[in-house]
């Protein structure tokens, strides 16, 4: 977590054993076919005394290439920072040493570039237990300037939060208040919700470790303990004794794999973790709130907890006022502290029944395939997180048309949840808007485009006259040009298509189930203007106008 994203796609990742180095060498002399370099999959694991955050790029020709880290870095109490070490193909090439908190950019030991091999290469950065290496991304590419992160944006950010200020959070659009199942819940719809970064942080906990967290913010605010998971089940590292040298600043004899000869972790052999099942989700959540100290404006939470399961925790500091934002210090255990952290909060009311029925809440980004939201359920009768989610599963991202970063839940509520909240994952790009859907029923078994379509012209071929809208279909547009459109009926929907004021089909997509959730580009709607949906279903057309800023 921070998971750049916590992909649970790479289930094993098959490394190379040829000795690499990180090198200032010389780069290479052609240009790559596309400068910037994909990032293929992410993931993050642990073999108990590392742990690690690895990222799956694909180059085109053997060669130096530049890489830059984006990360966040502990402040120790001898005031040194958290040491990044990094490995290429599984070898050591070196380690990052920041000289200061906050985010930033950085490079390996000074050097700017890394040495690759042709096709598939696995970076990987560890730090040590219980610190996850806290790495958002990185960039490699061919060239230097193509490989560099701006900071312009998380400081302006930063700047804002300072100075606390404010968002607007939307009010519930009106859905469907019918369901096709025995639910007989409707779809909430929220548009154009703030999707601001707000501090997060993972650390690997043992059961019965006591731990204390602290944080102070002239705001209002809340601390989040979310655990989301564990090693394998079939965890089992045969370990010898080696002498490493702790990133705090002592020498201690720690149980690690090591290379032959050095104290090093031997990546290849890393675990990914088993992700939490919804009722341990439920169950393994705490929420601590602030409180104001006495002669000061200063509001203190504290969460101290006897770690209740091995694994993995979520750590995030929230603002207590949805629309708020602030700046926060936070203190993990009297061993690391990060100061001046942006804290925000983007949250909708919304109830979702603990009825016995799986309900499933996404988010659909406005920017396509560049926004990265992370989705919260809150609930509990105190505020606590019932549910989140990073990136939702392949297969609902694929079946709701969403982006591959979009975020995704479904799980059945033990107790009657209270709203929903969502933050950017997001620190390099903190600021940006996403829609929000909630209350599907999977009982419903509901269904969105599974194409995207785009075809003008000819597409409208064949298709009724529209007819005006009846009770039977319900459409709620977006208020901007990066929204979703969603739609609900009685009866199957077989296409959507949308019209121009001038009667041409500007775009259709084809729908199976009762319920769509469209994105604006799928039907070419590119422009501000008015529109007219069309909603075909088995019983006719129906259609509405809507209006785009």
């Amino acid at each position: 977590m921070r998971m750049k994203r916590l992909l649970m796609v790479v289930a094993c990742i098959v490394l190379a054993t040829t000795n690499v180095q990180a090198v200032g060498a010389q780069v290479l002399e052609e240009a790559s076919p596309t400068a910037v370099i994909p990032i293929l999959g992410m993931s993050e694991s642990t073999d108990g005394i590392y742990n690690f955050k690895s990222f799956e790029v694909n180059a085109y020709k053997s060669g130096s290439y530049y890489t830059e880290f984006w990360l966040l870095p502990a402040k120790y109490a001898n005031n040194n920072y958290t040491a990044f070490m990094v490995f290429v193909n599984d070898m050591y090439v070196g380690t990052i040493n920041p000289s200061f908190g906050n985010w930033q950019a950085a490079h390996v030991n000074g050097n700017e570039t890394l040495e690759l091999k042709e096709g598939t290469n696995v970076i990987t950065v560890a730090a040590h237990a219980p610190e996850f290496p806290e790495v958002e991304t990185i960039k490699v590419a061919a060239n230097g300037s193509e490989a560099t992160f701006s900071s312009d944006a998380y400081e302006k950010f930063l700047e804002d939060a300072l100075h606390g200020v404010s968002y607007d959070i939307p009010a519930q659009e009106e859905m469907s208040m019918y369901a096709s199942d025995a639910t007989a819940v409707g779809i909430a719809h929220y548009s154009n919700v703030p999707l601001n970064y707000t501090f997060y942080k993972t650390f690997s906990f043992t059961q019965g470790q006591e731990i204390f967290i602290t944080s102070s913010s002239l705001a209002p605010h809340k601390i989040d303990v979310v655990y989301y998971g564990s090693a394998p089940k079939n965890f089992n590292l045969n370990t010898t004794k080696a002498s490493i040298h702790d990133t705090i600043g002592e020498k201690k004899s720690v149980p690690a794999i090591i290379y032959p000869g050095t104290s090093l972790p031997q990546v290849k052999y890393r675990l990914l973790y088993t992700p939490a099942t919804s009722e341990e989700m439920q169950g393994l959540s705490y929420v601590y709130p602030s409180e104001k100290t006495l002669n000061s404006s200063m509001q203190v939470a504290t969460a101290k907890l006897t770690i209740p399961k091995t694994g993995q925790y979520l750590v995030r500091v929230r603002h207590a006022v949805s629309g708020g934002s602030s700046v926060a210090d936070v203190n993990v255990n009297g061993a690391y502290y990060y100061e001046n952290t942006p804290i925000t909060l983007s949250c909708l009311d919304c109830q979702i029944p603990a009825d016995g029925n799986a309900y499933a809440t996404m988010t659909c980004c406005n920017n396509f395939g560049t926004d990265d939201p992370y989705l919260f359920i809150h609930g509990a009768d105190n505020d606590r997180i019932v549910g989140f989610n990073d990136d939702g599963p392949s297969k609902k991202i694929k079946q709701y048309n969403l982006s591959e970063w979009d975020s995704y839940i479904s799980q059945k509520y033990l107790m009657r949840t209270s709203g929903i909240s969502v933050s950017n994952y997001s620190s390099s790009n903190p600021v940006s808007r996403c829609n929000i859907i909630a209350r599907v029923s999977e009982g419903a078994s509901p269904s969105v485009a599974k194409t995207r379509a785009r075809t003008k012209g000819s597409a409208a071929t064949g298709m009724q006259t529209p007819s005006t809208l009846d009770e039977s279909v319900r459409i709620v547009g977006p208020e901007n040009i990066n929204g979703v459109i969603t739609i609900s009926a009685n009866d199957e929907i077989k296409r959507v298509s949308l019209y121009g004021l001038d009667g041409n089909c500007i775009g259709f997509i084809n729908v199976e189930g009762s319920t769509a959730i469209i994105q604006t580009s799928a039907l070419n709607m590119t422009q501000s203007g008015i529109y007219i949906v069309c909603v075909e279903t088995a019983n006719g057309v129906t259609s509405k106008k809507i209006a785009i800023k």
